[in-house]
């Protein structure tokens, strides 16, 4: 979101639709924590990003394993 009161339409047309104008100016206020990440808070993390918060911020203090590799979502066209 460019300023507070501007919404870019382009950008979050769908999301417009669905939540509409007053909801959309809500979230761009927002500021979300989101505590433990793993392969499934990575896509949470993505997806309240692209929905147009103020801000996140990301805490994690586990450590990134072997078997967590594969627990993201593919982004190589599968």
């Amino acid at each position: 979101m460019a300023r507070t009161n501007e919404i870019d339409e382009g950008f979050y047309s769908r999301q417009l639709y669905v939540l509409g104008h007053e909801a959309m100016h809500r979230m761009g206020r927002a500021e979300v924590l989101i505590a433990g990440m793993k392969g499934l808070g990575v896509e949470i993390a993505k997806n309240v990003i692209l929905s147009g918060v103020k801000s996140v911020t990301v805490q994690d203090e586990g450590q990134a394993e072997w078997c967590d590799l594969s627990s993201q979502v593919p982004t190589d066209g599968f």
